[in-house]
Formats: C-alpha cells, structure tokens, sequence
C-alpha cells in the first residue's frame, strides 16, 4: 500500500513519500550519498511544507532546519546547484547495511499537481542532477491582459481667506492741545478696502485600483492527450 496520498479529500493533506535504497557493493565502483534535493514548485512556501518524517532502516530521524531545507530560486543547494527540498541524510551504498534504506515523507497544506521534478544526487565529489521521479508541480496558468477607458471626475471648491496683520499706528505731527472743538462722527469709525489678484494651484493625482471579482467557470468534459482549443468564432 502506497503510503503517498496524493489526491486527498478537502480536509486532508497532500503526501508525498520516497523510499532510497542503496543497491551497490563495498567496492570503489560504488559511492555512499550524501544528501538529494527534491525539486519541488517553486511556489511551494516552508510554511506549507509539514510533517516532515525520515527513518532510516526503521528507525526515526531528527528534523531539524540543518539537515531538512527548502532552496526557492535563486537559492540553490551550494553543493548540487540545485533548488527544492533538500535532504542532508547520508546511506550506505551497500545493499543490506543498516544505514542503506531511508524512508522520506513530507505534507503539503495546498494541494499541488503531480508530476516530473528533478532530483539531484551528492555522494563523494560527484552530483547528479538529471533524475525524474513524481513530486509536486506548479499548477499550470493562462495570463492575459485587458484595459478599460474610465473618466474621473474631481469637484474642487477653493474658498479663500485673509489675514489680519497687527495694525500699526503712526503719529503725524505733534498733538495739539486747545478748546478747538472736535470734527467728524462721534463714535465713528473709517472703513477702506485692499484687494489683492489670487493665482491658486492645485494638484490632483489621478488613479484606479483594481478589485477582482468572482471567478467563473465553465467545465467541458475531460479528454485525453494535451490540450487543443477550440476554434475562434468568426
């Protein structure tokens, strides 16, 4: 029984497992590995990466953020060139030493596409890094780009204002002191204008910010092979 579950229920996690088993002899022809790296999506964050579990002939191994990392591009494993999960557990390359089968496993909070990703190989000076096996893939998108015409209109009211200085009194002359009566309004006052000509700037920033709606589909029904288009209506 498979103890991957790559297509799980809603409420469930995906799992991915790799059973390695050296298969070699105690001879130079033959390399203990070092570590490998799985070349998962890109896309694939730490924080979605748990359950992380390695047993090596039976018996369970301690993750810790040495020997289990995850290189997202441009970051690579410094010794293979190569990004993805690594894992830094060693096997014998004897078959039936007890340090020559490791069971790895890791879960996905997001479901992802199956399909090939790379993986590379350390043992000794040498990598490899031309393998295929099944692992999780980003899904595949359509991109395209569309524009509206939209116009903006801003009402902009301008009140304006004057300030009163502080008034400033000037005597001219000497005051004169006499019983020559007074002349003019009693309690009266004087009242003047000053106009002044305004030029008023105002910036104004204009923009729109997009709002994604729903999506909406439509679903056709499954064929097999890749994918073909319909043709475009005249």
């Amino acid at each position: 029984m498979s103890l991957s579950i790559l297509d799980p229920p809603s409420d469930q996690n995906q799992r991915f497992c790799y059973r390695i088993t050296g298969v070699g002899e105690d001879i130079s022809t033959y390399i203990d590995l070092s570590h490998w790296v799985l070349a998962i999506c890109p896309e694939i964050t730490r924080e979605q990466i748990t359950n992380i579990s390695v047993t090596i002939n039976d018996t369970p191994q301690e993750i810790t953020d040495e020997n289990v990392v995850l290189f997202i591009p441009p970051d690579t494993d410094p010794t293979t060139g190569c990004s993805g999960l690594k894992f830094d557990f060693a096997l014998s390359k004897v078959l039936g030493e007890p340090d020559s089968v490791g069971l790895f496993c890791f879960e996905l909070t997001t479901r992802y596409p199956v399909g090939g990703v790379n993986v590379c190989l350390k043992g000794g000076s040498i990598s490899v890094g031309t393998k295929m096996i099944c692992g999780p893939v980003c899904p595949e998108v359509c991109e395209t780009t569309t524009s509206q015409l939209i116009n903006i209109c801003l009402p902009v009211t301008i009140e304006p204002f004057a300030c009163l200085g502080r008034t400033r009194t000037v005597c001219c002359g000497s005051a004169v002191i006499g019983d020559v009566p007074c002349s003019g309004q009693p309690n009266g006052s004087c009242t003047f204008t000053v106009s002044q000509l305004l030029c008023v700037e105002v910036p104004i920033t204009f923009g729109a910010n997009t709002i994604p709606g729903n999506t909406y589909v439509r679903c056709g029904a499954p064929t097999p092979g890749t994918c073909e288009c319909p043709p475009e209506d005249d």
